[in-house]
């Protein structure tokens, strides 16, 4: 054991949790249990260690190594955890500039003042809720599975004609003008309807889905189209990276404080001056 935690630079201590919590299983000397491990053992642990650097959660990792020979799964798996990491840092980032906001003010007043927390961490609270609201009531993985391209009319059906549908993107595209070459991120794409007529349009497109499934008719269809796993309240996006934004017909799936924080984090990755389409449906209320 302590020489292959030297090889990893871990300490025995380590490989001993990892052991516990099932991500390995080396072989023991019946009389003194001492532990013997292999070169796949060895290839394990190299994998459990590097993805755990990189922020990876325990139970992430052991869903990720036990998918090693279906490359998508494993792909899958890590694209989720990095949503997940990116979540976490979008959080972290907004406690750390509400924090330094709240500070500012109390050199401003000269005295710490309790009311200037409470506020920053009701709106800290608040937006917690709100994205741990989110949940996929529609099953898209398996309307995927079940339609593929065609789910967005399937969706719709009895509120859109296809030739309706059809004539909304065409419409996102002409207000969005993509240039060539101008990078641009969709939103909530699905199949990739819209994704292929603004890679057309020669718009460098990356995208974010919420559905694996759907992910995965979208990566296939269009292989130049950078494919993100994740969804509209956490961005898996650094900010101000995108000089136009697309989502059409996903608004109206999220009730109205998720659509502000939907809105709230478009505004964080749209570069300064940027345009944004959003295409849906209204309803008189």
């Amino acid at each position: 054991m302590h020489e292959a935690a030297r090889q990893l630079g871990v300490t025995p201590r380590t490989l001993r949790f990892y052991e516990e919590k099932g991500l390995i299983s080396p072989s023991k000397a019946l009389v003194n249990k001492y532990r013997s491990y292999s070169e796949h053992d060895l290839i394990r642990l190299r994998w459990i260690t590097s993805l755990r650097e990189l922020g990876m959660s325990l139970s992430s990792i052991h869903d990720a190594l036990s998918s090693m020979d279906e490359p998508e799964a494993f792909i899958r798996t890590v694209d989720s955890a990095r949503a997940v990491l990116y979540e976490q840092w979008i959080t972290a980032s907004k406690a750390l500039q509400s924090l330094d906001l709240t500070i500012s003010e109390w050199r401003r007043s000269g005295l710490p003042e309790l009311d200037k927390v409470e506020n920053a961490a009701e709106e800290m609270k608040r937006n917690r809720l709100v994205r741990a609201s989110w949940s996929d009531q529609w099953n898209y993985d398996f309307l995927a599975l079940q339609h593929g391209y065609d789910t967005p009319l399937v969706t719709l059906d009895g509120l859109l004609s296809e030739e309706q549908y059809n004539e909304a993107l065409i419409k996102t595209v002409e207000w969005l003008d993509p240039g060539m070459g101008e990078v641009g991120l969709e939103l909530a794409p699905g199949g990739g309807n819209l994704s292929a007529l603004l890679v057309r349009a020669g718009a460098r497109l990356t995208a974010v889905e919420q559905s694996a499934e759907m992910l995965a008719i979208l990566r296939e269809r269009l292989p130049s189209v950078d494919a993100k796993l994740g969804n509209m309240l956490a961005l898996p996006l650094s900010a101000q990276s995108y000089s136009f934004i697309a989502c059409s017909f996903a608004m109206h799936h999220l009730n109205h404080n998720q659509q502000l924080l939907a809105l709230e984090e478009m505004d964080r990755v749209l570069l300064h001056g940027g345009r944004l389409v959003v295409t849906g449906i209204m309803t008189a209320r």
